[in-house]
């Protein structure tokens, strides 16, 4: 692991729990629903996989939780699957931003 993934891993893992610190402050862990993940990607080490189709890359992923139950995560994991649609929708360096827009007769001209 590279030395400037341990220290952003490091600060980023505190500023973990400074979130949680800050919601436990205010009384608010009942009324806040918390879902962080921060990976870091190893590029200097990457692997082939067995049917040598795919290059893979190994990642160090931190993440926090803190939901009711599983029901509520799906939830949250749905808002944010949606969220990046939308992102990606508008974002006009995506190719699905022109398809979107021809399908909706959109002048691109």
């Amino acid at each position: 692991m590279k030395e400037s993934h341990k220290d952003c891993i490091i600060e980023v893992q505190e500023l973990m729990v400074a979130i949680n610190e800050t919601i436990a402050k205010y009384g608010l862990e009942k009324e806040v629903v918390v879902a962080l993940a921060v990976g870091f990607l190893d590029l200097d080490d990457p692997s082939v996989t067995p049917d040598a189709k795919e290059i893979t890359v190994g990642m160090n992923l931190l993440s926090s939780v803190t939901v009711e139950d599983e029901d509520e995560l799906d939830d949250v994991l749905s808002y944010v699957a949606d969220a990046y649609k939308i992102e990606q929708e508008s974002d006009p360096s995506n190719i699905n931003y022109w398809i979107n827009r021809m399908n909706n007769n959109g002048d691109v001209n």
